[in-house]
């Protein structure tokens, strides 16, 4: 338990320096934005592009993976948007955005390193997966739960996260790795050395960014509301890829590790963007993403050890 704690502590300790800079009016909420920009476009980036170009080529893509997490995921949307609809009254995009708030984890900024500490290098395979595919299948899903009064509408939103998705520089670099990777081109020294500077800041800069941004979310709004999604995100999702994972075995154990560890995270900074967006439940989605930090802070750990000591 010792080595699982000496892993997540410090993450989630970068996380509260960046919160506590802020409290100490060192950083606003103007400077964490850009700091956040600065990790999201520019270092997190050539992190996950030059591991992906490290990883055998012959592995990139695992269609066993892709179903198996794919499926979870769009249960965990849709039947949480549907039980939103019952339990709050939800509709149209606020349903959606209920239920991509218990699906969407934050696999950018806390699960790309904290993956990779925890289980190396092996498991960017299955991350570049989750960044680009799970994110694409999750914007979509989301857009499809609006209630349009015509098509045209629908239509328009499927093409503003069209243009989202080729937009993120996550998981445009994704892309970018797979196909360097498939030309068995070397990357010139020069490159090399100047993107592992970047990426060398990739960790420590994304999660000192996440807690300025999440320092002062409201969370005493629909205490109810947040409370579930919480329970949801933090436990049912992972919980709900495990029992996929476990259920259909033949997959390997770093990549079941990496897929349950990752619905274990809390809820991506991506789905406040979303929701402001969309001009739709965007302060409970910030108090629900910064409820799920503090409480991932325990919860991580506990998943942790139980992947280290069972699969």
């Amino acid at each position: 338990m010792y080595d699982v704690l000496s892993l997540t502590i410090p993450f989630f300790g970068v996380i509260a320096l960046g919160a506590f800079s802020r409290a100490i009016g060192f950083f606003d909420a103007d400077m964490g934005l850009k700091l956040a920009r600065f990790a999201f476009y520019f270092i997190l980036p050539p992190f996950l592009f030059l591991s992906i170009t490290a990883a055998p080529v012959e592995d990139l893509f695992n269609i066993g993976f892709l179903i198996r997490y794919e499926v979870a995921t769009i249960a965990m949307l849709c039947l949480t948007g549907i039980a939103s609809a019952h339990l709050f009254g939800f509709k149209g995009i606020k349903r959606g955005l209920y239920g991509l708030n218990a699906a969407y984890p934050n696999v950018g900024y806390i699960g790309v390193p904290l993956c990779l500490m925890a289980f190396g290098p092996e498991a960017i395979l299955p991350l570049a997966v989750i960044l680009s595919l799970d994110t694409i299948t999750l914007l979509v899903c989301t857009a499809l739960f609006i209630k349009a009064d015509d098509s045209g509408a629908l239509l328009a939103s499927l093409a503003h996260t069209g243009k989202q998705l080729i937009a993120n520089p996550l998981i445009l670099s994704a892309i970018a790795g797979i196909a360097f990777a498939y030309s068995g081109l070397p990357i010139p020294d020069i490159a090399d050395r100047f993107l592992s500077m970047l990426a060398g800041a990739a960790a420590p800069a994304a999660l000192f960014a996440l807690g300025i941004t999440l320092y002062g979310s409201n969370l005493r709004q629909a205490k109810s509301e947040i409370g579930l999604l919480t329970f949801l995100k933090l436990v049912v999702h992972p919980v709900l890829v495990a029992v996929l994972f476990i259920a259909w075995p033949g997959m390997d154990p770093i990549w079941v590790q990496t897929a349950i560890l990752s619905a274990a995270l809390p809820i991506a900074a991506n789905v406040f963007a979303m929701s402001q967006y969309y001009q739709s439940y965007s302060e409970k989605t910030a108090g629900a993403i910064m409820l799920t930090t503090i409480i991932a802070s325990i919860t991580t750990p506990a998943v942790l050890f139980l992947l280290y000591r069972f699969i």
